[in-house]
């Protein structure tokens, strides 16, 4: 008998072999558009090949994981192997890593789309989901290693792994999508604009040979006047903050940050209606208020669903320019949607301090700080970890 969907999905997944996953499961949809599970199986499968790929570019330039525990982005901490013969990067190279990822996100979403909210379910087990995140074709990591160094901060148990299966269900769909436009968002946010000398300045931090002019300077170790090589970190953080001042680079992706960010808000609303639909309590990625999640900690009640909607209510209102935000040196509220799409430079310091931010003032309905107070109080001190997961 033909391999039905969800046995190719897990086919291929366990056996690494994502070229052939996707070409059988693409083969399928062209005779069966339909196709509920072979949708969700192909999404799955080419959201393994933009892990794959994206940590094959970064293991290309040898990556190298920021040593500062502060800086927590979820892409800086993809365990990436050690390469011990890196290639140069350059910034038009940092570039094109982002593009590619946008690329392939966006392949993703367009897969899933189709779905809709018609019920499926993959179970999937992330210990034995192979990775070649160095291009060397043995597929020594799994998804776990991916979950927990991305979501756990490094701090799951291997021991964990083989037993962690998640039965990947509509819900799950509507948030994978959803993340893939959150993370969208970030990347045209940055191609969007010149951050040239940002690179220089600091490039050196993640990469071992980036081609930039401090780099060539750094010949040797750097000597620090009070904490040795440290000194060297805290001086290149400065700088970058100080270089926080990005001119337009192309003007057409302005728009797209926030158009990402709405599209997200939308989809996560249509996750939480799908999600609190359910009656089974199966292996959940992200339970309504009567399941479980596998997850540690991941505890959901109807408090923070409602919570969590209306945040993606007021999100959406902000970013339509229907609701201003508070500036803590103004009365008037700021307009977020006219600052994402301007093209005057970005300068973090400059807005933060208020200079910048003036043109961007408005009379109009500021969106309360009490309501995010309370908003972020229902999730008892946690909703940094819980908005990392939700998206």
């Amino acid at each position: 008998m033909a391999a039905t969907p969800l046995e190719l999905t897990q086919k291929h997944l366990y056996a690494g072999s994502i070229a052939e996953g996707e070409k059988a499961l693409a083969s399928i949809l062209a005779k069966k558009p339909d196709d509920a599970e072979a949708i969700a199986g192909l999404g799955l499968v080419r959201l393994a090949k933009a892990t794959e790929r994206f940590s094959q570019t970064l293991y290309r330039y040898g990556f190298r994981p920021p040593e500062d525990s502060m800086v927590s982005v979820p892409l800086l901490t993809m365990p990436v192997p050690p390469n011990p013969n890196p290639e140069v990067i350059r910034y038009q190279d940092a570039r094109a890593i982002l593009q590619a990822l946008v690329d392939d996100l966006d392949a993703v979403d367009r897969t899933l789309q189709p779905l809709g909210d018609r019920p499926v379910k993959l179970p999937v087990a992330m210990g034995r989901v192979k990775l070649d995140l160095a291009g060397n074709g043995r597929g020594e990591a799994t998804l776990y290693d991916v979950y927990s160094a991305v979501l756990l901060g490094g701090q799951g148990d291997p021991a964990n792994a083989g037993k962690l299966v998640i039965a990947f269900d509509t819900g799950d769909v509507l948030w994978l999508r959803a993340y893939t436009h959150v993370l969208r968002a970030g990347a045209e946010f940055l191609l969007a604009r010149d951050w040239h000398r940002s690179f220089d300045a600091a490039a050196h931090l993640l990469f071992p040979r980036p081609d930039s002019p401090l780099t060539a300077a750094l010949t040797l170790p750097t000597q620090g006047m009070f904490l040795g090589e440290e000194d060297g970190r805290i001086a290149d953080g400065i700088a970058w903050i100080h270089l926080l001042n990005w001119p337009v680079a192309e003007a057409d992706r302005l728009p797209r940050t926030r158009e990402h960010f709405l599209a997200a808000a939308k989809l996560s609303q249509e996750m939480w209606a799908s999600i609190r639909a359910e009656t089974d309590d199966d292996r959940e990625w992200l339970p309504n208020a009567r399941q479980a999640s596998l997850i540690p900690g991941m505890t959901m009640t109807d408090e923070r669903i409602d919570t969590w909607l209306a945040l993606m209510q007021e999100s959406e209102a902000i970013l339509n320019g229907d609701k201003l935000l508070p500036h803590w040196r103004f009365d008037q509220g700021f307009n977020l949607r006219r600052l994402l799409e301007s093209s005057q430079p970005f300068d973090l310091v400059l807005l933060l301090t208020g200079t910048d931010m003036v043109p961007y003032l408005e009379d109009g309905p500021v969106s309360d700080r009490s309501f995010w107070e309370q908003a972020t109080g229902a999730f008892e001190g946690e909703f940094l970890s819980f908005a990392v997961w939700i998206n």
